[in-house]
């Protein structure tokens, strides 16, 4: 074999070694990028559902705390309803009892 000869194989083994080596490069990036984004979405499901539990944590105090408002206007409304005649036998003391 004459130099050139073996100089243009050597070249095609090399060109042949970075392509399987490029190849092989490629795939890793493309498994890398795919994990990445894989766990990207974990972390972002992860920190929706975190303010998704505060909003809901929110809302149920607010709920609640509207619930215990209606109960003491409706406590206060039904200490105003129930009443004897005995009570209210005059038209004052009925207008100053509704009048507060």
């Amino acid at each position: 074999m004459t130099e050139k000869t073996e100089q243009a194989e050597t070249a095609v083994k090399l060109k042949a070694e970075q392509a399987k080596l490029e190849t092989k490069l490629r795939h890793e990036r493309t498994n890398l990028r795919r994990l990445f984004t894989v766990s990207a979405n974990v972390c972002d499901e992860i920190h929706r559902k975190v303010d998704i539990e505060k909003d809901i944590h929110i809302q149920y105090n607010k709920i609640i705390e509207k619930a215990e408002r209606s109960f003491k206007v409706h406590e206060e409304i039904k200490d105003l309803i129930d009443f004897t005649d005995e009570e209210y036998d005059t038209t004052e003391s009925y207008r100053d009892r509704f009048r507060k």
